[in-house]
Formats: structure tokens, C-alpha cells, sequence
């Protein structure tokens, strides 16, 4: 399930995202050991506690007063955190529709992606970020189909759910920048200059993307017009939703202006990426 949550306990989720996060990779990782621990070594379950953010990096254990000078003379090792465009991809992966026709195959990380409020894009978006190990935020959707996002094959606890950040919207925004990929904001006004440049100045140094859906967003990096244009499958009083056609345009910095016609199936390869007849075409 998402965690649901106000804006006083921010921090609380994320870390909890981060440690669930962390555990999984450790469990991936210990399977993928090839050789045993030495029996000499005691055994460990518990994950490195991060402070801040902070990840510490314990050293190898030594038996019997060896391993005592040893973690003497090498303390615990702390590593910072680094900048989104070191030793990770500048790009957040999307689905096959959309990333087919964005130039870096993805949403800027760092950046603020403007989009028109497509209820059946954001879906399927937040579907498949979290269905590829991202964990991601929406703040200000109450409305939001969260089933939906479920039925599309995402991982509702790779979630958080923000549904009324006033009134600390700027910092609900900046805090949840600084620790997860993506998070979708739904402004309930205008967005100003003055209210942008603290969140854009937090974001920047983060590796996660902001997608601003509903209202314009000034000085977004990347512009993205998509609506519904049919629901596929329903008869005269009988069938089933079987996809939802989308059309708009992308444009933006660094951006080539692109038309989108895709039909979103909410079907996924066991790689979680969408199965769809998404075609790109290059706007007049």
C-alpha cells in the first residue's frame, strides 16, 4: 500500500522508502554472492543506518583482537550523497510512448517537466516508475485512481501520497526532491516565480524530476500537452476498457517540438515497460 501522509512527516516516509529501498538491494545482492561468509565471521541482517541522508559503509570484520585494532584504526566511512548526473543516469526512464520521443529517452532529472492534467498518462507514468524499482511521490491528486496505478502493474509501496501539502508547499516539494525519482505535483494555483526558484534551486541538486501537472510551470524545462483522445473496447452497453488513446505535443529546452499518438494498454513485459502502439510524429 502507499504511504499516506501529511506534510509534517515528510522525512519519515522517505527514509522509509530509502530503507526499504536498501534492503531489497542487500537481499539481491546476497543472493548473488558466490562464495559463502567464513564461519569465523558472525552474520549480519541489519542494513547501514544512514543519518541525514548520509549512507555509512562499515569495514570487513576481523576475528578474535584483530578485528578490534582493525575497527580502530578504519572507523566507520561515510559517503555522501552525490549530484544527480554522477554515477546515475541524467534521465528518468518513462514508457515506451513517451520515452520513444523525449531526446534523452526520459525526464530531466534536476528538472521541472510542465504537463497537461492526463489522469490516464500520469498513471501510467507513475506505473512505470515504480514498477522499475523508483519510488515516487504525488502531492496535491487526492483524486487520483491509485487502483489504477496498481492494475497497470506499479508497487503501490514504492508510493507516497501527499494529498494536501499546505500550507509548507515549497518545502514539502524540496524535501521530497532530495530523496525519491519523481514526484507529481498538482498546483491548486498559479505557480509564481517566487514560489519556483527555491523548489527549482533544491531540485537542481537532487536526482529526481518534478513533473508539475494541470498549470504551467515557468522556466519548465520541458513542455508536455497530452490528453485523452478515445476509450477503446466498450460496446453499446456492454464490454471493457481495453486501452485509452492519447494525443498532444512535447516541446522545450534542448526538446525537438514532436507529436504523440499512442494507445496506453496498461500491459507490461516482465521488464515492466508498457506494451503499446505509441507512434511519434515531428510537429509542423
Amino acid at each position: 500500500m502507499p504511504m499516506l501522509i501529511d506534510e509534517s512527516n515528510v522525512v519519515h516516509a522517505i527514509e522509509k522508502l530509502k530503507s526499504n529501498r536498501a534492503a531489497a538491494q542487500t537481499v539481491a545482492a546476497g543472493s548473488r554472492a558466490p562464495e559463502p561468509r567464513n564461519a569465523a565471521e558472525p552474520q549480519s541482517a541489519a542494513e547501514p543506518r544512514g543519518v541525514a541522508g548520509l549512507q555509512s559503509v562499515a569495514q570487513p570484520q576481523v576475528a578474535g583482537q584483530e578485528a578490534e585494532s582493525a575497527r580502530a584504526a578504519a572507523p566507520l566511512r561515510v559517503v555522501a550523497p552525490e549530484p544527480a548526473t554522477v554515477g546515475r543516469a541524467r534521465t528518468l526512464g518513462m514508457p515506451e510512448w513517451l520515452a520513444g520521443q523525449l531526446a534523452g529517452g526520459g525526464l530531466v532529472r534536476g528538472a521541472v517537466t510542465a504537463m497537461a492534467d492526463c489522469p490516464a498518462a500520469v498513471v501510467d507514468i507513475l506505473a512505470h516508475v515504480t514498477a522499475n524499482g523508483g519510488c515516487a511521490a504525488v502531492v496535491g491528486y487526492p483524486k487520483l485512481a491509485l487502483a489504477a496505478i496498481a492494475a497497470a502493474g506499479g508497487e503501490l509501496s514504492r508510493l507516497i501520497i501527499v494529498p494536501d501539502p499546505a500550507p509548507h508547499v515549497g518545502a514539502v516539494l524540496s524535501t521530497l526532491a532530495e530523496g525519491l525519482d519523481l514526484v507529481v505535483y498538482v498546483p491548486v494555483r498559479r505557480v509564481t516565480p517566487t514560489f519556483a526558484r527555491p523548489v527549482e534551486a533544491r531540485l537542481r541538486k537532487s536526482s529526481c524530476a518534478l513533473l508539475s501537472c494541470g498549470a504551467p510551470w515557468p522556466g519548465a524545462r520541458l513542455n508536455l500537452d497530452v490528453r485523452v483522445s478515445g476509450v477503446h473496447g466498450l460496446g453499446r452497453g456492454s464490454g471493457r476498457i481495453r486501452s485509452v488513446g492519447v494525443t498532444g505535443r512535447v516541446w522545450g529546452k534542448g526538446q525537438p517540438p514532436q507529436r504523440i499518438t499512442a494507445e496506453l494498454t496498461g500491459r507490461r513485459d516482465g521488464a515492466g515497460s508498457q506494451v503499446d502502439q505509441g507512434r511519434i510524429e515531428v510537429a509542423l
